[in-house]
């Protein structure tokens, strides 16, 4: 989902020679004091990230719907109309990826970014496992390839995650370090007979700078 860029900017009929005509400026070869244009990877060695198509929407709707996610996540219980969940699942989105395993090509999971703020430099991000009673580094790693991507593509200082109080074991060990507890609502959600918090964490473009060569390493040494 990257744009090519190669046409943007001014256009060439701003420049002159001072006798009326229009001089043609070219982009010169990378040199000092001049970096080179790098597109964000879609690639790991173990995962990579491929637009959401319409070609998606059966296993998608089938897992969120048919597993432990109806109730871990968006849905909590409700059961849309087809019409309806496609809405859902576009709603304020402003990139959306499948998390898909190299070896098998196994779709493992959904990773998006929505509720942009462009003016105070946020946004939120969701991630889910389309199997979420089996822990998986690899969807781990299309998290990670994912939150690279959308610091590279827009300039926002943070991403926020919404999270519900069960769900944070399954990534709590990245606490005070990765991200950072930001709020709580207390008795926020309902379910199976008690209030639960929701939980707001945040993840920090100045941190992930700061580990980020820890981070590529756990990911590496994770799997191996």
């Amino acid at each position: 989902m990257t744009m090519d860029a190669a046409a943007s900017g001014p256009s060439s009929s701003e420049g002159g020679n001072g006798s009326g005509e229009e001089t043609l400026v070219q982009a010169g070869p990378a040199g000092p004091g001049r970096e080179k244009f790098v597109a964000p990877s879609l690639r790991s060695r173990h995962v990579y990230l491929r637009p959401l198509t319409a070609q998606d929407y059966p296993h998608l709707q089938g897992a969120e719907m048919g597993t432990e996610l109806m109730f871990r996540w968006r849905l909590r219980g409700a059961t849309p109309s087809p019409e309806q969940w496609v809405q859902m699942v576009w709603h304020q989105v402003l990139a959306q990826f499948m998390v898909v395993g190299q070896v098998r090509n196994k779709p493992l999971g959904l990773v998006s970014v929505y509720r942009a703020n462009f003016q105070d430099g946020y946004a939120y991000l969701s991630a889910a496992r389309l199997e979420p009673r089996k822990p998986s580094p690899l969807m781990t790693l299309g998290v990670s390839l994912f939150v690279d991507y959308v610091f590279a593509c827009w300039d926002f200082r943070k991403l926020y995650m919404e999270v519900p109080e069960f769900n944070l074991p399954q990534f709590a060990s990245g606490l005070g370090r990765y991200f950072e507890l930001e709020g709580r609502l207390r008795d926020h959600f309902y379910f199976d007979g008690r209030y639960w918090d929701q939980l707001t964490l945040a993840i920090y473009r100045e941190v992930l700078q700061r580990e980020g060569l820890r981070l590529d390493r756990g990911r590496r040494s994770a799997i191996a």
